[in-house]
This record gives structure tokens, C-alpha cells and sequence, in this order.
């Protein structure tokens, strides 16, 4: 009992003294089928600025809906970052934040499982930026948006999917969660 004690103080002590690495944004409405893949991170202290889908517009017997979100840093290079990806469907046009503003939060639609035959999962994604603009969604028209997640002050700076691998004998969903790193 003494050790959790001195654990929990020892992580409120770093939170209050803004000693952690990291915080994790994420949503409540994100399904839980498939693995969590690794997480990317923009590179040397950049964030990101910009975000892209992949999204299955088949309206098919076996539709997944959003598979991919890309991020965009704002380093020299604009490297795109990613985590786990669905395979199905094409990148479409992205959306970006205003000069000197960054991403710092999202909404998730969702359409939770068990509503259709055909489960879907995550749908669409949209943001809101350092400077409060939103971005409007790129993705499909399934399902319902969540609450906002909590903001990322300093923008957002990785990423982290949940995506169920592609498996012809099951409902494919491709992508089901994300969570977003902030910068520090």
C-alpha cells in the first residue's frame, strides 16, 4: 500500500512540476477492434499542421470507411507521419491549419458496432487548431460525432491508430481508435 502511495504522489509531483515526457489526447467514442500499432512522431520538436484520409467509399457489402489519417509536420522537409493503416480506399485532399496555428484537437464519428450489419467503426475525423478554427471532415457520412477530445496547448506532435487487420471471414472495420501525442 506504501509503494502505490509513493507512486501516485511521485505522478502527481512530476504533473503539478511538469516533469512528463507526454500527454495522450484521446476520445470516448472510439470502438475496440484490432491492435494498436506504434506511435509517429513529427521530427526534431515540429508539429503538425495539416491532416489527410484515406477513406473506403464503397458502399459495398464490407465497407471500412476511414483507414488512414496522415498527419503533416511542420519541419523544413513537411514530413508525414502515420501510424497503422487500413488498406482500402484513396487518399483525399487535406486540410490545414492557418499559418502559425497547429492541430491541437479532434472529433471522431463514429458509427459503434453492433448498429449495422456492416460495422464501420471510425467514419470521419475532424480538427480544431491552435488558433480555434475547425476543420471540417473529409471522411464518410456514417455514424455520429463524439465530443471533442482535450486541446493540446502547444499543437500535436504524433500519432496512434487502433486499426483491425483485414480478415475476409470477419466484418472488416479497418480503422477504430486514435490518440494523438501533444508537444511539450
Amino acid at each position: 500500500m506504501a509503494s502505490l502511495l509513493f507512486s501516485v504522489s511521485l505522478m502527481v509531483s512530476a504533473l503539478v512540476f511538469g516533469l512528463v515526457d507526454s500527454q495522450i489526447i484521446s476520445v470516448t467514442n472510439g470502438e475496440v477492434e484490432g491492435e494498436w500499432g506504434t506511435m509517429d512522431t513529427c521530427p526534431g520538436g515540429s508539429r503538425a499542421v495539416y491532416y489527410a484520409t484515406r477513406n473506403d467509399p464503397n458502399q459495398g457489402t464490407d465497407f471500412t470507411s476511414l483507414n488512414a489519417i496522415q498527419l503533416t509536420c511542420d519541419n523544413g522537409g513537411g514530413s508525414i507521419i502515420t501510424s497503422t493503416e487500413g488498406l482500402v480506399g484513396q487518399l483525399g485532399p487535406g486540410r490545414g491549419c492557418a499559418a502559425g496555428a497547429f492541430l491541437s484537437a479532434f472529433q471522431l464519428k463514429v458509427q459503434p458496432n453492433g448498429v449495422d450489419a456492416d460495422n464501420t467503426a471510425a467514419n470521419s475525423i475532424r480538427f480544431r487548431c491552435t488558433d480555434g478554427v475547425e476543420l471540417a471532415s473529409a471522411g464518410n457520412q456514417i455514424g455520429v460525432f463524439g465530443d471533442y477530445s482535450a486541446d493540446c496547448v502547444n499543437g500535436i506532435c504524433g500519432i496512434q491508430t487502433r486499426v483491425k487487420p483485414d480478415d475476409p471471414a470477419t466484418d472488416n472495420t479497418a480503422l477504430n481508435d486514435v490518440r494523438f501525442e501533444c508537444c511539450v
